[in-house]
């Protein structure tokens, strides 16, 4: 594994799925010596990240502000800011925490089957209310700010990046992945390429868009004895 491996799977980050939390940094935060505080404010964010990631679906970037949120939520501003020091923040991990629940994807044993499962996964995420939007504006945010761009690299960019390294790895471990191919760079073609498509080119990301791709990780990735039985059933 590589340095930049171990630094995503590290920090008991674990699979994307539901009841994964986004990561923003250090909180001004509940006493962990008093977990009755610690638990109350585990709550309180999570209704506020369930909140905002309706509003998410039904408004576009620029409408789910701070107040929006908090009218939603039942959380006073202050409160939100004590967690969220803009509304960028908060939109931000509130899409990662919804794009987390999305895209849980099954071990089926298959590397190439679970890896067009996770992206199908995520291209529903970008079909759903403005993601599209969303993202398109949250990539924007991280071009103008370094603060905002590190800590859309420590949540969602984390996150996506963590479900394509656990998909390939597991091909690895059941020799279906080869050994030497540098699995960083893989996820960086393959998730690079849904980027490139949403904000550069406009061209559509739909299902023959997905198959290709997929199989073009699996052509450069993949074991020879997983290729040619992955080409056969193709």
């Amino acid at each position: 594994m590589s340095a930049f491996e171990s630094v995503l799977v590290g920090s008991g980050s674990g699979s994307a799925g539901p009841g994964s939390k986004a990561r923003v940094g250090p909180r001004s935060g509940a006493d962990p010596a008093h977990p009755l505080i610690a638990s109350h404010e585990a709550e309180v964010r999570l209704r506020v990240l369930k909140a905002a990631s309706v509003l998410l679906d039904r408004l576009s970037y620029d409408a789910v502000t701070i107040d929006a949120v908090a009218r939603a939520s039942g959380v006073g501003k202050s409160t939100l800011y004590r967690y969220w020091p803009s509304r960028q923040l908060l939109v931000l991990e509130a899409f990662t925490y919804k794009t987390n629940l999305l895209t849980n994807v099954e071990d089926t044993g298959d590397v190439a089957r679970d890896l067009h499962a996770y992206l199908v996964a995520l291209t529903y995420c970008l079909h759903v209310g403005g993601a599209a939007s969303t993202v398109a504006n949250l990539l924007a945010e991280a071009i103008r700010s370094e603060d905002f761009a590190a800590q859309f690299r420590q949540t969602m960019l984390r996150e996506r990046r963590q479900g394509f390294l656990a998909i390939l790895q597991r091909g690895q471990r059941r020799g279906q992945v080869r050994d030497d191919v540098d699995l960083v760079m893989v996820i960086d073609a393959v998730y690079g390429s849904i980027h490139h498509r949403l904000v550069a080119t406009g061209q559509d990301i739909d299902g023959s868009f997905l198959r290709n791709l997929t199989r073009f990780a699996i052509d450069g990735a993949a074991s020879a004895s997983y290729l040619a039985s992955y080409h056969a059933q193709a």
